[in-house]
């Protein structure tokens, strides 16, 4: 029991510290005249030389006013518990005659003491209002108690109204600071617009954002605030602020300003709340400033892109219509027509690959040396020269340029035989631009073509002009000599290191259009899904697959639709990586957990392939056969 009681008074003894501290007046300034005068009058009704509002901590007691004290802190005497436990006034008219367990005055020289607690309205007792004095009393009438009461009941609610109001300022300073951390971390600045006295007030954030002068300045009825706005569109700016004011109260504009550097243009957001008083009368205007040149130039970049995007589309399409032509006239046969022209895309779609992964800056000459030879004939082929950087239009030319070259080597020069060798070597030139020679060995001997085809079109006339220089074709008996001269605009001086990604063993190329080892025939009696959002493209793979004897079991545009469709029973799947916006990685997700095999047929980039599932994938643009020798090799076929 001894355990429990001591448990519950430390219990009681913590709470009570609690609801001081709550208070924040101990150790507080003790000249405070409200207290002050609440002493003096305990005093006076006692007519006692002592009386002191005393605060009672852990170890020691604050003297919060005091009439016949020189200090205002003391140690805390023993035996203090039980006073404290006192729930009303107690007073010992003469201490010679009270028992020991009386409590006893902060003097050993004064006879006489009352005092009366100072609690909360939860009923802890934080201090003690007290009164004492040298001389002994007869006795202490009733209503002096009761006044020493209401006394200590006043005192305690100014400590509350204090401690009420220190909450609300610490509040205060902190929604202040919580606005400050704001508008720093948003790059804002403030301003006050006084209608009343005329005058504005610019934050030292504002001031560096607009290059105002800092402080309180006369506003000039706005003028010192429209100041800033650019002239061509001062006038339509107040006018717009003018409107939205008189409409909702505030307002938001956007607006070049006043610079101190004429060459660059520099952007403004400004935002405004009307403040009015209790009649609807406005007294001031309060808004924020921030500059948004970054966010205008990025808008400005992106609409640049957007039409150079615009433009490059249109050019790439000029271009494959062009390539068509001129492949289908001086096509022999419908199959030479279809390789020849899907060998072009595919050497189009790998520079733009090469120009993608360098965000369009251009792309290395070995890497584009790299992508047209690497997978013709590895072990026939070699490539050497110092490290250049094209531009995207020259890239795009030498890339169709060595395309070309290494259909014709396969077809009919070097690389027909084993034993044939392809070399190209370039060398940078003394006036900026390079050299470039391609050299075929050890094929069967070479003899100029009865007519000019569009390939050597392409590369004589085409190329020569997109690099700014020239090319030449030799058709020696030892083989094929191309030399190219590319002007200085051709390259792009001192460019960034490019990262040389990892070749993904996944990605299904074919050379020319076609592989000859490989027969569509071999997959016939497949049952095959099909998902692909390009309805066109859907059609076209539909009809190549079932040229080759596959059953296409239907075809999906839409996530939603393709996740339906697989409950039906196919052997296995083309999936675009993208289909409207939505990755189709739930769709192979659930394949490879049922054990289907599926192949990605994507336009995206390396990079960009749906990763983590072991499939092959086409990129686009493909042919149906690209697609039937993927379905073989995932099918066993």
């Amino acid at each position: 029991m001894d355990d429990a009681g001591g448990t519950l008074a430390d219990d009681q003894e913590a709470r009570r510290l609690r609801a001081l501290d709550a208070l924040r007046a101990f150790g507080g300034n003790p000249a405070d005249p409200r207290f002050d005068r609440i002493v003096r009058l305990a005093s006076r009704l006692f007519a006692a030389s002592r009386a002191a509002i005393r605060l009672i901590g852990k170890d020691s007691v604050w003297l919060k006013a005091k009439v016949g004290f020189d200090h205002v802190e003391e140690p805390r005497p023993p035996g203090l518990t039980d006073r404290l436990r006192e729930s009303g006034v107690v007073s010992q008219s003469d201490l010679a005659q009270a028992p020991a367990s009386a409590p006893r005055p902060w003097c050993d020289d004064s006879r006489f003491f009352a005092c009366a607690p100072l609690k909360t309205a939860s009923g802890e007792i934080v201090g003690l209002l007290t009164v004492e004095d040298p001389l002994p009393r007869e006795g202490v009438d009733a209503g002096l108690t009761d006044a020493l009461a209401d006394l200590a009941a006043l005192a305690m609610e100014e400590l509350l109204h204090d401690a009420e109001t220190a909450r609300n300022v610490a509040e205060r300073t902190l929604d202040s600071e919580r606005i400050a951390l704001a508008l720093h971390a948003a790059n804002l600045g403030e301003f006050v617009w006084d209608f009343v006295a005329d005058t504005v007030r610019i934050s030292a954030r504002m001031a560096r954002i607009t290059e105002l002068p800092e402080g309180v300045t006369p506003a000039q009825s706005g003028d010192a605030l429209y100041g800033f706005v650019h002239p061509d569109e001062r006038e339509a700016i107040r006018a717009e602020v003018q409107a939205q004011l008189e409409a909702q109260g505030r307002y938001e504009v956007e607006f070049r300003r006043v610079s101190s550097d004429p060459q660059r243009p520099i952007w403004n957001s400004v935002a405004g709340l009307l403040v009015k008083d209790a009649a609807g009368k406005p007294l001031r205007l309060i808004g924020v400033v921030q500059d948004i040149t970054a966010r205008k130039e990025a808008d400005d970049q992106r609409e640049n892109l957007l039409t150079e995007l615009d433009h490059r589309i249109k050019n790439i399409l000029a271009v494959v219509q062009s390539v068509a032509g001129q492949s289908a006239r001086k096509a022999s046969s419908l199959d030479g027509f279809l390789k020849a022209f899907n060998g072009r895309l595919k050497s189009m779609s790998s520079a733009h690959d090469l120009l993608s992964a360098a965000r369009w800056r251009g792309a290395t000459l070995a890497r584009i040396a790299a992508a047209e030879l690497g997978g013709v004939a590895p072990n026939q082929t070699r490539w050497d020269g110092p490290e250049l950087f094209l531009t995207p239009r020259a890239a795009a030319a030498l890339s169709l340029t060595l395309h070309e070259l290494a259909v014709n080597a396969v077809k009919y020069g070097s690389l027909s035989v084993e034993t044939g060798r392809v070399e190209v070597v370039w060398r940078a030139t003394p006036r900026g631009g390079f050299n470039l020679e391609w050299l075929e060995t050890g094929g069967p001997m070479t003899s100029p073509p009865d007519k000019r085809g569009f390939g050597m079109t392409l590369i004589e006339d085409v190329v020569g002009r997109e690099l700014g220089g020239r090319a030449t074709v030799e058709y020696k008996r030892s083989g094929v000599t191309a030399m190219i001269h590319a002007a200085a605009d051709a390259l792009v001086d001192e460019p960034e290191p490019e990262p040389e990604p990892a070749p993904d063993t996944r990605i299904v190329e074919t050379v020319g259009g076609g592989d000859d080892t490989f027969k569509a025939g071999d997959i016939a009696g497949l049952k095959v899904l099909i998902v692909e959002d390009s309805l066109l493209l859907a059609m076209e793979l539909e009809a190549g697959l079932e040229d080759s004897g596959v059953e296409v079991v239907g075809c999906a545009a839409e996530l939603s639709e393709a996740l339906q469709m697989l409950e039906l029973s196919f052997d296995a799947a083309v999936l675009d990586a993208d289909l409207n916006g939505q990755s189709v990685a739930p769709v192979a997700e659930i394949l490879r957990r049922e054990g289907r095999p599926f192949v990605f047929a994507t336009g995206y980039a390396d990079k960009a392939a749906p990763m983590g599932f072991d499939a092959p994938i086409v990129r686009k643009p493909y042919n149906v056969h690209q697609i039937a020798r993927a379905l073989a090799s995932v099918t066993g076929r």
